[in-house]
């Protein structure tokens, strides 16, 4: 019996996914490539304040091959700055940096609100670099490229495309000097249909 209702709820899960794809496939079918409901804007931001500040900026500007599918592209604009502090008899250096950079990205979904993604990103900053033999850090501007590999939730509101996501992303390539390194990415945002 358990399995009889195992089977009959996978098969009406599959069902509903297959109705749910073909009719958000088909709204766009008619849609030409240029209409502005293919488009989307949004984008996050960050700020915080003390021992290290952190401002960042990075609009993001979409376009829907399927409702499923979509590609864009995500300028970015970051400044951090590390304070001196003291810390078992050691002061850290004071830090500055301005990240430009941007990726490009794509992301399918494969529920209604849940989504793959993938980006493409590269981002130029000065880094303190190890001299070898213990000499010390010397500043590098350096350009580095990340893979973001990971997934995320879509909450919708209104008919136009717009609404909150918050995702989650790993770097594939890990660089030791990306700002991504060993550490998941977590991002949130939102974006507006025009």
């Amino acid at each position: 019996m358990k399995n009889k209702i195992f089977l009959l709820s996978i098969l009406l899960i599959a069902s509903f996914t297959q109705t749910v794809k073909a009719q958000s496939e088909n709204s766009l079918k008619e849609t030409p490539w240029l209409s502005k409901q293919r488009f989307y804007i949004g984008g996050t931001g960050g700020l915080s304040f003390g021992s290290v500040t952190y401002v960042e900026v990075a609009p993001l500007v979409g376009y829907r091959i399927t409702n499923r599918f979509s590609v864009g592209l995500n300028p970015k604009y970051t400044f951090i700055h590390f304070k001196p502090v003291y810390n078992n008899g050691y002061i850290t250096q004071d830090y500055k940096t301005h990240i430009f950079g941007g990726s490009f990205f794509a992301r399918y979904f494969i529920l209604e609100n849940i989504f793959l993604s993938g980006e493409y990103e590269v981002n130029n900053f000065e880094a303190l670099v190890a001299l070898p033999n213990f000499g010390g850090f010397e500043v590098r501007r350096l350009t580095i490229e990340s893979l973001l590999l990971g997934g995320g939730y879509f909450q919708k509101f209104g008919n136009s495309g717009s609404g909150f996501s918050i995702q989650v992303l790993y770097d594939v390539l890990q660089n030791p000097y990306s700002p991504y390194y060993g550490i998941p990415v977590i991002r949130a945002g939102a974006v507006f249909g025009l």
